[in-house]
């Protein structure tokens, strides 16, 4: 006795919602894994109409999709736990940045007795002439830190913290800021400076990311951000 064709699908969707069924129950998943496909395609081989016998094409098909959603599963899969690597590994990289200096977009920053403050200019476009004024943290200018001609791109900068008779300024915060002359024009250019790091914290921020609670800043910044390593 044969099996008409809808009858037959209608079996084979029960075949379908017991199988998955079964897979929820063993592997709390509703995905259809190798064994159950091929369990379900050689269930429709053998219910099928003798007389009116499936196409090869048909059974191909079937096997290309499956093959091209296996392998789509199999790649999302791989990326995920890439992902999940690549987020440990940067998380440990992170921890050993606690008590060291990083380069974050700023302002001011604390001079060290006996150590330089580094910096680095974010040069939009080539200038004729590059500086970075330097004041107290009151905001008394004290000198500039000339950087001369320079192309577009990062210019690092070190500043030893003396005035022009070779003594020693106070520790203490000072503040800089980056001016580029162009026809004769100053523009002001984003400045990094050298902060310390005080901590790290994982998935936090809107992207749930990696963040460093610098000193000195009321916000924690992004590691995506930071510039430099010192």
């Amino acid at each position: 006795m044969s099996i008409e064709k809808t009858d037959f699908y209608q079996n084979l969707q029960v075949e379908n919602k017991k199988r998955d069924a079964e897979a929820n129950k063993a592997q709390g998943s509703n995905e259809l894994g190798k064994d159950e496909f091929m369990k379900l395609l050689i269930t429709q081989m053998e219910n099928q109409d003798p007389l009116k016998p499936t196409d090869n094409t048909e059974y191909i098909a079937q096997l290309a999709q499956f093959s091209s959603l296996e392998g789509i599963t199999n790649m999302s899969s791989s990326l995920e736990q890439f992902g999940s690597q690549l987020q440990s590994t940067q998380a440990l990289q992170a921890s050993t940045l606690v008590g060291r200096s990083v380069q974050v977009l700023a302002d001011s920053t604390q001079l060290e007795e006996g150590k330089p403050i580094k910096g680095t200019v974010e040069l939009e476009e080539s200038a004729s002439d590059l500086s970075v004024a330097v004041y107290t943290g009151g905001g008394e200018y004290i000198g500039d830190i000339a950087l001369g001609s320079r192309e577009k791109g990062d210019v690092a900068f070190e500043w030893d913290g003396l005035d022009t008779e070779g003594n020693p300024f106070p520790p203490g915060p000072y503040q800089f800021r980056a001016y580029a002359n162009r026809d004769g024009e100053n523009q002001q250019e984003d400045l990094y400076l050298a902060r310390n790091v005080g901590s790290v914290a994982l998935n936090a921020g809107e992207r749930g990311e990696i963040m460093l609670n610098i000193s000195g800043m009321d916000q924690a910044v992004p590691l995506r951000d930071v510039k430099v390593i010192n």
